[in-house]
């Protein structure tokens, strides 16, 4: 396969198309803003590098050989599809087209990505967007891997090479059904951990960051990690409340998504329990510019967010 010769530019390229399509020198170098005399140098320095003539040169015209014919449609197509690459890079750069991914707990789907998209979206409409919900081991692997842009979660297990942007503290409360007469708030509004002697739990499965957080304090009761009933998600866990199977402890916002009729939440009492949760990326990858501007649109939704008792904005 024969290599167009170094020397052939792009400039080469765009006079022989200018002269092929205007049939005149003259007119191709007005069509450029530039001589005739450099117009008839870069169509001779491109005949040249190519072997032969792409012009028949008459007193009245300038026409097109057999080559020339054949090779004009396809500099065309060269042309067109440089032109194109270098649009869609400076689209690209000024956040116009393109494709965000984020991983993300469930409840900062709904509480939080989705509705700072709806402002994104308005602002951005040409950026595509991949929102796939997911424990936080699974999302620190994707964000990992360049699976996605970044994630939104609690830390799960420390790994290398990903960075943790704190957004918001949610803290730790129970989840009851509302006849659960053994199970109310103090005068202070919080539930106390003695209150749960004797409880069943009903918990998440594991790569959880709720889990991750219950199994790593000591000073908790030890059913709190290690709950009787287990659920694949926060959604089913309510359910499994709502049926009266047990309890469970969920942080505010998560509680918050998943609130269903005749369930109710209240905060515990110290010991407290905190989840952060932590824009998710890559340490040696910077976000692309439709990233980073989601990024900052999720920050700014939440200055001004209503937000359930228990959470706190870290910026």
């Amino acid at each position: 396969m024969h290599r167009l010769p170094k020397h052939v530019t792009l400039k080469h390229l765009n006079a022989f198309v200018a002269v092929a399509q205007e049939s005149s020198f003259t007119h191709a170098a007005k069509r450029l803003f530039q001589t005739q005399s450099s117009i008839t140098t870069l169509v001779r320095q491109l005949e040249s590098a190519l072997g032969a003539a792409l012009f028949e040169r008459t007193s009245r015209r300038v026409l097109l050989t057999s080559l020339g014919r054949d090779f004009l449609p396809r500099v065309l197509r060269l042309l067109a599809d440089f032109d194109g690459a270098i649009d869609d890079a400076v689209r690209y750069g000024a956040v116009q087209s393109g494709r965000v991914g984020v991983a993300a707990a469930p409840s900062a789907i709904t509480e939080i990505i989705a509705p700072a998209a709806a402002a994104y979206a308005e602002q951005y409409p040409g950026i595509r967007l991949y929102l796939r919900d997911d424990n936080s081991g699974n999302i620190q692997r994707l964000v990992a891997a360049g699976e996605v842009d970044f994630g939104l979660t609690s830390r799960w297990a420390d790994t290398p090479g990903l960075v943790f942007d704190a957004l918001l503290e949610d803290r730790f409360g129970v989840l009851y059904r509302h006849d659960d007469a053994a199970l109310q708030p103090g005068r202070d509004g919080y539930v106390s951990w003695r209150a749960l002697v004797g409880r069943k739990l009903v918990g998440v499965v594991d790569e959880t960051g709720i889990m991750a957080l219950l199994r790593a304090r000591a000073d908790l009761p030890i059913q709190a990690g290690a709950p009787f009933y287990e659920a694949s998600s926060t959604t089913s866990q309510a359910a499994l409340v709502q049926a009266g199977l047990g309890v469970a402890l969920l942080p505010a916002l998560a509680a918050h998504r998943v609130m269903l009729p005749g369930l109710r939440y209240a905060l515990l009492a110290r010991p407290t329990v905190v989840r952060t949760l932590s824009i998710l990326r890559a340490r040696e990858r910077s976000p692309s510019p439709a990233a980073a501007a989601l990024i900052t649109a999720i920050g700014q939704y939440l200055k001004q967010a209503p937000l359930p008792a228990g959470c706190r904005r870290c910026r």
